[in-house]
């Protein structure tokens, strides 16, 4: 591997010695979605999985490094996270993504306690009702097929807005065929769904828009963000003072329960809001001050896990019926461990304890896998060092200095793919879909195998770094810290779980009573594919392959995680058995 200062000087040389359209062919790596566009081929370019790009402004290193990545990680009072970079997240308070250090610390440990493996049971059941509600939604409660679907990702994110409002809120939303009428409460310009809703499609906007100009602008976009925003923090300070009051009577619910978890933590009792309540109203504000969370921070925690807990889940479940609907062979093999490992049983006899441990070391957990592999919901996981401190890492054998006051960005995308880590069969193979990758013995089915992972959790202690792996012990475990859908280390996400009982659960509902296809209407339309040849099929199906898969390379962007933004990639579902393209 080429050491960084030899990146460095190659760098240099193609911004002085080099003529201007070299220099200007150069600005490619510092477009905002440069990870995506470039993946692996700008490390394999230079001959380096570390490269430090030096500007006026900034230096940044780009990491392809697993070794690297584990120290940087790991050191976590070294490489810090640059906590500037989280400003937009703050919209209600302070929280657990946006701080760093000792007050991270702080937030942490109050926030980590609701993140464990009982809870998740509720999160399993809550993700099998929000799944089989919303196939009903597309294909009716007798349908045996949908027409074509343009707007799966937009209902995946719904499904996991649904889901984390149920398990961590204890506020179940419904679905448009769901749906009663229903009175938008007294206080209110709009319902609890339709606020969140609304903020989370407007989010840059309230982000990026000075608050006063929001509340004052003449222009429609401002107006429906700020509505937005100001009703959904009127609904979660409802839900703060709804659950102090439980709080103050002793109440408590089952589950997860978000909120309650936060007021808990922040040291808000049953004990001392009654003191308060009973207390001289002169003197009562003093009380507050021994919360070890403000209200804002309560808040602040409260919103971002909704923004975090559904974006992460949702593009998982979006791309992986994707890919499915592109790779037969391998949605086939899903359905053959889903059928070995629940049976005939209906839905509401699956079982947690008994089938998720099942379906994370089956075909079911290596689809999660590979899609989080092939699009990790975020590509450019920011880390930094600090002014006057640069920092060593070994790295080959090798000792690197990283630089003082250096932007660090640990590249998913790029260390996803690096050959060095996967097993593969040539280059071209790095960038496929193949689930089947993850199979130690592709000729066997994981399916009747208990997998003691989940056990991993209890007794885990939040204040350290999260040494549970993210895979089934029955599937491939690539090298430490080559794979980090999740982040790593101390600042590894705190709803990985969480998200990955959600997946697992989704895409259990779906394949196992449906097959998922591209939509080739386009080309074919359904009376012209009814007496089509086989070779018409296939040629129609190509072309929407190739359309998809344009898309997952140049239809990419990211806002807070990357999405396909620029089109949709139209599908359909059908009953299994009733497949029409078995290709790919």
């Amino acid at each position: 591997m080429a050491s960084v200062l030899q990146t460095v000087a190659t760098f240099v040389e193609v911004s002085v010695d080099r003529t201007v359209p070299a220099l200007i062919e150069s600005g490619r790596y510092m477009s905002p979605d440069f990870g995506w566009a470039k993946l692996h081929d700008t490390f394999k370019e230079f001959d380096s999985d570390m490269l430090l790009v030096v500007s006026p402004g900034a230096n940044m290193l780009l990491v392809a490094d697993a070794e690297a990545t584990n120290q940087i990680t790991t050191r976590r009072n070294d490489f810090p996270k640059p906590t500037h970079m989280y400003g937009g997240v703050d919209l209600f308070g302070k929280n657990v993504v946006s701080t760093e250090g000792s007050y991270w610390r702080h937030h942490r440990k109050i926030t980590s306690p609701p993140f464990t493996e009982k809870n998740n049971s509720m999160v399993w059941l809550e993700s099998l009702h929000q799944a089989q509600s919303m196939m009903t939604g597309w294909v009716g409660e007798e349908g045996k097929a949908t027409g074509p679907l343009k707007d799966i990702a937009a209902q995946s994110m719904r499904l996991s807005l649904h889901v984390i409002s149920r398990a961590g809120f204890g506020v179940r939303l419904e679905w448009p065929h769901e749906e009663v009428d229903r009175l938008i409460p007294e206080g209110h310009s709009l319902s609890y769904k339709t606020a969140l809703e609304r903020l989370l499609e407007n989010l840059i906007v309230v982000m990026l828009t000075p608050r006063w100009i929001l509340k004052y602008s003449p222009f429609q976009l401002h107006r429906v963000a700020n509505e937005a925003f100001v009703e959904w923090g009127k609904y979660m300070r409802e839900m703060y003072r709804d659950k102090r009051n439980e709080v103050k009577l002793g109440e408590s619910r089952e589950g997860m329960d978000l909120m309650g978890a936060l007021v808990k933590g922040a040291g808000i009792t049953t004990e001392s809001l009654n003191a308060e309540s009973n207390a001289d109203p002169e003197k009562a504000g003093a009380t507050s001050n021994k919360q070890l969370l403000s209200d804002e921070e309560i808040l602040g925690n409260a919103f971002v896990f909704i923004l975090a807990g559904h974006e992460t889940a949702a593009n998982t479940i979006h791309f992986s019926i994707l890919f499915l609907a592109m790779h037969w062979s391998s949605q086939k093999r899903l359905q053959e461990d889903l059928d070995a490992i629940l049976g005939d049983k209906p839905i509401s006899e699956w079982d947690y304890d008994e089938d998720v441990p099942k379906l994370f070391g089956s075909m079911c957990g290596a689809v999660m896998n590979e899609e989080l592999r092939i699009i990790p919901p975020v590509i450019g996981i920011p880390k930094s060092t600090l002014k006057g401190r640069p920092q060593g890492l070994q790295v080959n054998g090798q000792h690197v200095t990283v630089p003082e006051d250096c932007l660090i960005t640990l590249n998913t995308a790029a260390l996803h793919r690096n050959p060095k880590y996967w097993p593969h069969t040539s280059e071209e193979d790095l960038l496929e879909f193949r689930p089947e990758r993850w199979l130690l013995d592709a000729t066997k089915t994981n399916a009747n195998t208990d997998d003691d992972t989940y056990a991993e959790e209890d007794g885990m202690n939040f204040d350290g770094p999260d040494k549970r792996p993210d895979t089934a012990s029955n599937l491939l475990r690539p090298p430490k810290s080559s794979y980090i859908p999740f982040s790593e280390g101390y600042r590894s996400c705190l709803g990985r779980r969480f998200a990955q009982v959600e997946i697992l659960a989704v895409l259990a509902v779906i394949f196992k009573t449906w097959s998922v296809e591209l939509d080739v209407s386009e080309h074919l339309t359904d009376e012209e594919l009814a007496t089509a040849s086989e070779e018409q099929k296939r040629e129609a199906w190509n072309k929407a392959d190739a359309r998809a898969r344009y898309l997952l390379r140049n239809g990419m962007m990211t806002i807070i995680t990357i999405q396909m933004r620029k089109d949709k990639v139209p599908m359909r579902f059908v009953q299994r058995g009733d497949e029409r393209f078995k290709f790919g």
